[in-house]
């Protein structure tokens, strides 16, 4: 696949949309419970994660696999499994939560699939 100024320009917003959303979201969250602070850590991991699900659906938003459940399913796999690599790698540099593993896995799987489904009704709503 050929990386061109239009694929690096949906990454941009989508990243960029997706990081501010996140972020206004779990400042909100958060002072809402009683938390005052938040770690620079966790916003640059919120950063790298919402990048990385960035690309892989800007990538792969233009493959159109046969199966529909294939169009939805490999990209959210592969961003997974990302996600927990990065989980793992970030362990050795910082001390990591005792449910990172599955916050990971619930907060990327519900943004996932908001993401998702906005790109598909796009999606249908262009043709």
């Amino acid at each position: 696949m050929k990386i061109t100024c239009r694929l690096l320009k949906n990454i941009a917003i989508l990243f960029c949309s997706i990081f501010t959303v996140a972020t206004i979201a779990g400042c909100i969250i958060n002072l809402l419970m009683g938390n005052t602070n938040d770690t620079y850590f966790h916003i640059l991991d919120r950063a790298v994660l919402t990048l990385i699900g960035s690309i892989i659906i800007g990538i792969v938003a233009d493959i159109d696999f046969k199966n529909t459940i294939f169009n939805c399913l490999i990209p959210y796999l592969v961003f997974i499994i990302l996600a927990f690599l990065y989980v793992f790698i970030s362990g050795f540099f910082v001390e990591q939560h005792p449910n990172a593993y599955r916050d990971i896995f619930i907060n990327d799987t519900i943004a996932y699939i908001i993401v998702y489904v906005s790109i598909a009704i796009y999606k249908i709503r262009a043709k």
